[in-house]
């Protein structure tokens, strides 16, 4: 090493010197990891601060080429630049990603510094590093907290933020600004088509793409799979910026021999015509990238007040149901599920409201079959199933908790091929047991009685819920199937239980469907009980569990626990 070349020349002259120089090397050795490599990149000498944080020793390193720690994170033009300024005799100083011998990575500050012979060709080079891998560790968990990792675009996060602050300057100032809503259209058939790879390679290259039209890549945002934002705060090139954006999916994206075009679908919305907080804006930009996207191809269309109007009140509330499921604005309630004999809470129902701000309270019987015509339904029951799951968790850890609640599933949502498969995943990400839901389905969905159908209900069955038939007494076809179906309950519809107080004909219904619960030994469930004569009547003809308003309405989180804590004393 060059630092063991240095001798005393004059031993009266430099002993004191030589003793000092003895004491810096020793301090250096120990302070910094250091190697030398010759002019090739061959390693020829290290300390042991090298070997500590490359896991390699020395006889390892010696005489292997220095690319042995190359991470392969850095670029080749990276090294480029580095050998350039070497070979011109200049130091090059920097931060370098390395591999260590176990596979992990880490951070070093390194000086390079170049050593010439007296003919000016460069002969080795002594390189001096500092650990920096824990500063450099912070710096990513901190960038990762506001950018996407996969395409290294702002996320969701800090888009919230800058569209916070934009609204409150233009405020002041009275400016306006444009937010670009970029749907990236049919990319789940690249996905299945290509594989999620490829998919994740696109990706990265439509962002890419962006920085054609905003170099900084500073005003474009992820917001989840296939959905982006771009900010635009000079109005006047709005028309240029939109066209520019259709202009970068023109060309074929190719990945591994697979080429392929992409189009996009972009809704605009404006500050403050047509919103002045974030939701606003972002909702009324996905209504109008909805209007774009039903014009097919590379499209973009500027939000309009008239589309909430007249024919679009279904495209509007395919929007705002999309944005409150994203958003997480949808709720759940519990219906109590009593003991006709002993009056005690046996169980619950849960119930999803939707309270949109502008369109108020929509029902049920609205939206869920909106939702099963859009595609959403599967989304909603997945969410109310991992909903329900966590809140159970949480009554778990506040008391006893052992009580069963009921959640409707959508035929469609039921019959997905992978429905078991998830609902199994959900229980595995929850810690929830199982026994403590059950599956409603409803009658009407009996109806395509088959093989298929009776497997999954005794798959689920398997996992440990119970099935329960919702709305018994809707779907009289099913009724001879009764018997084959691996069901727990029965629950009988409330407009029986309407009838049960109007004539004898409604009672012999009522009457009917109990008994014949009871000849297949099923729990029986009476819904929508809202008097005391129905009580009556029901408990005359042996009714085991009923719900309604009698005894509760639906209730939110908090009002159910405490009915739930007040039945346990």
């Amino acid at each position: 090493m060059v630092i063991n070349q240095i001798q005393p020349t004059d031993a009266s002259l430099m002993e004191h010197t030589y003793e000092e120089l003895k004491d810096i090397k020793a301090a250096i050795l120990e302070a910094v990891i250091l190697a030398v490599t010759d002019s090739k990149g061959i390693i020829t000498a290290v300390n042991d601060r090298f070997c500590e944080i490359s896991k390699y020793s020395r006889a390892e390193l010696i005489g292997k080429d220095h690319s042995i720690l190359n991470s392969r994170l850095h670029p080749e033009q990276f090294f480029n630049t580095m050998r350039t300024t070497i070979e011109n005799g200049r130091p090059w100083s920097g931060e370098i990603c390395n591999l260590a011998k176990d596979g992990s990575i880490y951070w070093v500050h390194t000086t390079i510094v170049p050593f010439s012979n007296e003919n000016g060709t460069l002969y080795q080079c002594i390189s001096i590093r500092t650990d920096i891998t824990d500063q450099k560790n912070t710096q990513v968990i901190k960038h990762y907290e506001n950018h996407d990792r996969l395409t290294g675009l702002p996320n969701r996060r800090l888009l919230a933020q800058r569209l916070n602050l934009l609204i409150e300057k233009n405020k002041v100032k009275q400016l306006e600004f444009a937010v670009f809503l970029i749907d990236i259209n049919r990319f789940r058939h690249i996905n299945d088509a290509l594989g999620h790879k490829i998919g994740d390679l696109y990706l990265v290259e439509v962002a890419k793409r962006f920085q054609f039209i905003e170099p900084s890549g500073s005003s474009f945002y992820r917001l989840n799979g296939d959905e982006f934002v771009f900010l635009l705060e000079d109005m006047r090139l709005l028309p240029e910026m939109a066209a520019k954006l259709m202009g970068i999916f023109e060309k074929p994206f190719t990945f591994n021999n697979h080429e392929f075009y992409s189009t996009v679908s972009v809704g605009i919305s404006q500050f403050p015509q047509h919103g002045t907080n974030l939701d606003n804006l972002m909702v009324n930009a996905e209504l109008a990238m909805y209007v774009s996207k039903s014009r097919k191809g590379n499209q973009f269309e500027l939000f309009k007040h008239k589309l909430v109007g007249k024919n679009d009140h279904i495209l509007v509330l395919e929007t705002k149901l999309r944005h409150a499921l994203k958003q997480n604005l949808l709720e759940l309630h519990y219906q109590p599920k009593m003991d006709l004999k002993t009056g005690k809470l046996v169980g619950m129902e849960a119930l999803l409201r939707w309270n949109d701000e502008e369109l108020g309270q929509i029902p049920p019987n609205e939206f869920i079959p909106f939702a099963e015509e859009c595609g959403l339904i599967s989304d909603i029951g997945e969410w109310v199933l991992k909903k329900t799951a966590l809140q159970i968790k949480e009554w778990e850890k506040h008391f006893l908790y052992d009580l069963r609640v009921a959640v409707n599933i959508s035929p469609l949502h039921f019959k997905e091929p992978d429905f078991v498969d998830k609902l199994n995943a959900i229980f595995e990400e929850t810690k929830v047991r199982p026994e403590h839901l059950e599956i409603e389905l409803t009658e009407m969905s009996m109806m395509d009685y088959n093989k298929d159908l009776i497997n999954k209900i005794q798959e689920v069955k398997r996992l440990g819920l119970t099935v329960a038939i919702d709305d018994f007494g809707t779907g009289y076809s099913s009724l001879g199937y009764l018997k084959q179906f691996p069901v727990d309950t029965l629950k009988i519809d409330r407009s029986f239980i309407v009838s049960i107080t109007e004539g004898e004909s409604g009672v012999a219904m009522v009457a009917a469907i109990i008994a014949l619960a009871q000849a297949l030994k099923l729990k029986v469930v009476a819904e929508g009980v809202e008097t005391k004569e129905q009580i009556e009547i029901l408990k005359q003809y042996n009714c085991e569990y009923v719900q309604g308003y009698y005894f509760s309405r639906p209730l939110n989180v908090e009002d159910i626990t405490l009915k739930i804590q007040k039945s346990m004393k």
